[in-house]
């Protein structure tokens, strides 16, 4: 699927979407420095109930002692009738260590110019990951991230949350529920509990397949908030370049299947709605 990129624009300074997502794995080794700098010992957190324990970083490492494993990200182009998928990129283990995934990412935002990052929770997630990671490798953000630095300048960051954006003041929500309601494909390949599983038994092409996963259904959330404000088309025009994306450039993905049913459902539900306009114009 090729574009005229230049065609594409809404206005004369060049902006690219791109929806992002990270995996992770724990960093035992850090982990093990914090309960040392801590002085834990195992009985300190040996009574801790099951709940409990998931929310003591003493028992559960969090973000500060987790890596990225995989990153993958959408890019997309803005243009008059709404958002365009132009690539999928995904990088990670065993072929790069975090260090290498992320200077793939900052390079590739630095070809890019002028982006704004799409996530679901990733204000609270993967940004902090991804620049906490950027930290320890030495590397610098590249100028299109700057506003980065400054992620509570919500307006300046360049990222657009979109669990904040859609959940406003209500209870935060899971990426499936909110996709659930609006019928969009989700969580396709396993259980998201079970992520860890397939990283620890080196089933890296799964691991891919959940993080792109994620990224594509935050990108078709984020084409029906677009349409709320007449920035698409139609609901059906934006999903079905989306699907259409899907099934000619990740056929190789145990997810394909999914997204090609949706796709001729929602190109079956469109017709029988028309075809029922059309026999009640003519009854009339």
């Amino acid at each position: 699927m090729n574009y005229d990129i230049t065609s594409l624009w809404k206005s004369t300074s060049p902006r690219f979407v791109v929806v992002l997502d990270a995996e992770c794995a724990y960093d035992h080794e850090a982990h093990g420095r914090y309960l040392a700098a801590e002085r834990c010992t195992p009985a300190d957190i040996a009574d801790l109930h099951p709940r409990d324990r998931r929310h003591d970083p003493r028992a559960t490492p969090r973000w500060p002692c987790r890596r990225i494993t995989t990153l993958s990200w959408l890019v997309m182009t803005e243009a008059e009738d709404g958002l365009r998928p132009v690539r999928l990129e995904t990088r990670s283990l065993p072929e790069q260590d975090e260090a290498s995934i992320l200077k793939s990412f900052f390079d590739d935002m630095e070809q890019l110019g002028s982006v704004q990052l799409v996530t679901w929770g990733g204000f609270h997630t993967d940004l902090p990951q991804i620049l906490i990671a950027a930290m320890d490798a030495g590397l610098r953000l590249p100028a299109s991230l700057a506003g980065l630095m400054t992620p509570w300048r919500r307006d300046a960051s360049g990222h657009l949350d979109l669990c904040t954006e859609i959940c406003g003041g209500a209870t935060p929500a899971h990426l499936a529920e909110v996709a659930a309601r609006l019928n969009i494909p989700a969580k396709l390949t396993c259980r998201p509990n079970l992520v860890s599983q397939l990283m620890e038994h080196g089933k890296w092409a799964s691991v891919r397949s959940v993080c792109e996963g994620d990224v594509l259904s935050c990108a078709a959330l984020l084409m029906r908030r677009r349409h709320l404000s007449g920035a698409s088309t139609s609901v059906f025009e934006a999903m079905r370049r989306l699907t259409g994306f899907v099934v000619e450039h990740c056929d190789h993905r145990s997810y394909a299947a999914d997204w090609r049913r949706y796709g001729e459902q929602l190109f079956h539900d469109v017709m029988t709605s028309e075809t029922a306009k059309l026999d009640a114009l003519a009854e009339n």
